[in-house]
């Protein structure tokens, strides 16, 4: 006879407070080992037995993209590893969901209007499933919990679900597996920064000396507020307003720097050379050519930096190159693997480590914004995975390694890819096997059409064999 559900939440309930373990699985075929104490202990593991999320009600370290764990000390009342779809927490605390008592006022159950339990199995384990509405979600959320634990084994919503294999409740876990003493950086919380280079910047323009005109044009704006027509007395209301516009100015020697927000956008209206310095003038307000011709004459010049120009100009070249090689070096994906990339969606695999220059050249190649006219780029959003486990990796060692969709596409940089002067991306098909669509078919694309194939197959404007079967004879994408 089945239980009912206040019988299956009460056995789910009795987890409150205790330790659990096991092992979640996604739909995309990924997995980690899980470990929590509650309140707030977690220990996520990949497959390698790596840990890469650990949670303390102090301390938070997580594996960034570069393989280094990153640490964050964590604010008053944050708590990571509850928050969002896919947080494991989903299972191991389920029972925060639908909690005992409301507990700030208002009703807190999310999980409302539940069905008869019913008799299911996850993973060779019994279990019953019970479906209900997530209230802050408004969608239908399906849960199957263990009818010997009592924990949840699974929880679905729409297309994404979890499972729990091999729990185990109350196991006495090894407290440093909940600390990290391993290499690590420091997590930056991300507004504390924002605002500290705010400051730093505002420092720095306060100490350039300023150079301010000393005439602007006026228009004079009067008005009549009282007087006598007999006698002549008059008083009047009198104003005067000046362009609004933005003044540039830069050492000539050194040359013009690149324009920011908003000053890109805003017309320029008069560039004029004046000793050492470069003047311009910005406004969205039609000027006059010889008002602003005034305007630059009337500054009180300054000195420009005490350097030599040459200097300066390489300094800055020198660190435009290093911030360009920094940003190329980290699209790159140095290091990345597939766990790390879970959730992109579209993703360059490289399976081929003979010629790390050409690497580079068709990754960069495939990122870059093309122009499509009328002042328009369009580029491939790619995440790149460069990682040596998978040198020699073929598309039956791909589709494996990947597991179930989603993604359904991946463009794979092989060793044709790299001797092949246009430099072919593979461009592999993973979603579900149909006749007419069967998994694992490919095609090549170069990499300046990239864009096209990416930015169709990620929106789902086109499908994989609108390209797959508008290729040359040699199989190469080349464009419509």
């Amino acid at each position: 006879m089945a239980p009912t559900w206040e019988q299956v939440r009460g056995a789910n309930y009795g987890t409150m407070g205790r330790s659990i373990s096991g092992t979640v699985h996604r739909p995309d075929g990924s997995w980690q080992l899980i470990r929590h104490i509650p309140d707030a202990a977690w220990r996520y593991e990949n497959a390698a037995g790596e840990p890469v999320f650990i949670e303390t009600p102090t301390d938070r370290w997580s594996r960034g993209a570069d393989g280094t764990m990153v640490h964050a000390v964590k604010s008053p009342n944050t708590i990571y590893a509850v928050m969002g779809i896919g947080s494991p927490s989903l299972l191991l605390r389920a029972y925060d969901t639908f909690p005992l008592r409301t507990t700030r006022g208002f009703d807190d159950n999310r999980f409302v209007d539940p069905t008869t339990p019913r008799h299911t199995t996850v993973r060779g384990r019994a279990g019953w499933e019970v479906s209900g509405r997530d209230q802050q979600a408004n969608e239908n959320v399906t849960y199957v919990f263990d009818a010997e634990l009592g924990v949840a084994l699974r929880w679905q919503r729409g297309e994404d679900w979890m499972e729990l294999a091999d729990p185990i409740v109350d196991k006495a876990f090894d407290r440093d597996l909940f600390s990290w003493s391993g290499p690590s950086r420091t997590e930056e919380d991300e507004l504390t920064q924002h605002q500290r280079e705010h400051e730093e910047r505002q420092r720095a323009l306060a100490e350039i000396p300023q150079a301010v005109p000393t005439w602007l044009p006026l228009t004079t704006h009067v008005h009549p507020t009282s007087g006598d027509p007999r006698t002549g007395e008059l008083s009047l209301s009198v104003g005067g307003n000046a362009p609004q516009f933005t003044l540039r100015r830069w050492v000539t020697a050194i040359g013009e720097p690149k324009l920011d927000w908003p000053n890109d956008s805003t017309p320029q209206r008069h560039r004029q050379p004046l000793g050492d310095w470069t003047y311009e003038i910005r406004s969205y307000q039609e000027m006059d050519k010889a008002d602003c011709v005034r305007i630059v004459e009337s500054i009180v010049p300054v000195d420009p930096p005490n350097r030599n120009p040459a200097d300066i100009s390489a300094e800055l070249a020198s660190e435009e190159h290093d911030r360009q090689e920094a940003e190329v070096l980290a699209s790159l994906g140095t290091g990345r693997t597939f766990e790390d990339a879970r959730g992109y969606e579209s993703l360059l695999l490289r399976t081929d480590f003979t010629d790390e220059n050409a690497w580079r050249t068709i990754a960069v190649t495939a990122m870059a914004p093309v122009p499509q006219g009328s002042d328009m780029d369009f580029a491939a959003n790619i995440t790149c995975i460069d990682n040596r486990v998978y040198d020699g990796l073929t598309v039956d060692g791909v589709l494996n390694l990947m597991g179930e969709p989603p993604p359904y596409y991946i463009f794979l940089v092989d060793a044709e890819t790299v001797r092949n002067p246009e430099m072919p991306i593979v461009t592999v098909y993973t979603g579900p096997d149909d006749p007419e669509r069967p998994r694992g078919r490919t095609f090549r694309v170069i990499p300046t059409e990239m864009w096209s194939v990416e930015n169709n197959l990620s929106l789902a404007n086109m499908d994989f064999e609108d390209f797959a079967d508008s290729t040359g004879e040699d199989g190469i994408f080349r464009g419509f």
